[in-house]
């Protein structure tokens, strides 16, 4: 892969933002599993050549399997290997070193559509990334070092400690599979894999520590069902005025102060919304439960659980088909109003009750 595949990946990316409703989606899986490839640019001793500098002749292949943790972090293992290098102008030979690097890491993944910076089920998907982990590098390095013939080149392999941190955007093509552009700065606890400064013995903690950035575009295949990930059919959309009338009565839930016991005075909306699902048995039913900040947020996060299956053990009790139901609390952590103010906080104690078609 050269700058001109890159450049490609990049604009063919591009060009699907255009392409709108045919590969708009609303999804979220509790898995995925990212195959990616791209270029390295070196970055130590010898100089740094980032971000297209010059024509990256180093390339690597890369794969991440994903885990969504919750709306706003996914934990993440990253691999990738591949060649590093660097050759500089020297004459009659040009001095540097060509090396086989392959890293692991452990990590987070920042999820900028979370529902509070953009909506979970944004098409672009923005992220930032960060993971510890370890590289192991096999070398080949040319030297002109003091006490060496001027031909001597040393064959090295080193394992140490490696950390990267990065970014990029994943745009939704089907249901299951997304497009990825991402780049990621990587450094390695290890200064010798160049061969500045030359040294089989230790690695100096203070000295200019190896690094590379890692461009890369993939294909990401997300699968596995998420508690909560409800999906709509593109095709065939819940009606709108079903859902208008769910949500109203969804705002006439209420239960008993800091507790999961639904008010007698909500039992008629409930009861309009069971009317609604008996008469739509093509209809499944996702319930959201969310809360205030007063109190500890672990608290608040178990006890909007509860308001979101006393819901659903309602709708349950009163004939739907439990296949058809699925609850999550979220507790604190998607606030729709400010709750710093008695009606923000109001606004916030809400259970949410979302129509799906199931695909």
């Amino acid at each position: 892969m050269n700058k001109k595949i890159f450049i490609s990946c990049a604009v063919l990316a591009l060009s699907l933002l255009g392409i709108g409703d045919a590969v708009a989606q609303n999804y979220m899986h509790k898995f995925g599993f990212e195959i990616n490839g791209g270029l390295r640019e070196y970055g130590g001793d010898r100089g740094t050549r980032y971000f297209l500098a010059e024509k990256p002749d180093y390339q690597a292949i890369g794969a991440s399997f994903g885990y969504y943790v919750n709306p706003s972090f996914d934990a993440i293992v990253t691999a990738s290997m591949g060649e590093l290098g660097h050759r500089d102008d020297s004459y009659p030979r040009k001095l540097g070193f060509t090396a086989q690097v392959t890293d692991l890491t452990l990590g987070l993944r920042f999820k900028f559509t979370n529902g509070k910076i953009m909506n979970e089920d944004s098409r672009i998907r923005p992220f930032l990334n960060a993971g510890w982990g370890g590289m192991q590098s096999i070398s080949r390095i040319i030297h002109e070092q003091p006490g060496y013939d001027e031909n001597f080149v040393n064959n090295r392999s080193w394992i140490a400690a490696h950390w990267n941190a990065g970014g990029g955007v994943r745009i939704a093509l089907t249901d299951g599979i997304d497009l990825t552009l991402q780049s990621s700065y990587n450094y390695t606890y290890d200064d010798n894999y160049d061969g500045l400064p030359f040294s089989l013995s230790k690695v100096r903690l203070n000295a200019l520590h190896d690094a590379f950035l890692y461009h890369s575009a993939g294909f990401v295949f997300n699968f596995g069902d998420n508690e909560g990930a409800y999906r709509f059919k593109h095709e065939e959309e819940v009606p709108k005025e079903l859902v208008e009338k769910v949500n109203l009565a969804a705002k006439n839930i209420h239960f008993e102060t800091a507790s999961a016991t639904i008010k007698e005075a909500s039992n008629a909306d409930l009861d309009s919304i069971v009317n609604i699902l008996l008469d739509n048995p093509t209809i499944n039913v996702y319930v959201e439960g969310h809360t205030d900040n007063v109190g500890a947020p672990e608290d608040n996060m178990t006890l909007s659980q509860r308001g979101a299956d006393a819901v659903q053990a309602y709708l349950v009790a009163k004939g739907v088909d439990a296949t058809r139901l699925s609850s999550k609390g979220y507790g604190e952590t998607q606030p729709i109003a400010d709750n710093s103010t008695p009606e923000g906080r109001a606004l916030n104690r809400r259970v949410e009750v979302k129509l799906y078609y199931r695909k």
